[in-house]
């Protein structure tokens, strides 16, 4: 994460995070594309990726 993602509202964080964790525990965090987080979330890929840098930083 970085700071940008900390300057979010925090209702829109959440609602970033929450995505991670429903992907991840229904595909398991190795067969878990970015893709499906950011579609989950409601955001695209590349913002997904601005805040985050990877699937690790999620």
């Amino acid at each position: 994460m970085n700071e940008k993602f900390f300057s979010l509202p925090e209702e829109r964080q959440r609602a970033m995070l929450n995505a991670g964790y429903r992907v991840f525990a229904h595909n398991s965090y190795k067969k878990s594309p970015m893709s499906e987080i950011a579609d989950a979330a409601g955001i695209s890929k590349a913002l997904l990726f601005h805040y985050f840098g990877n699937k690790k930083g999620l």
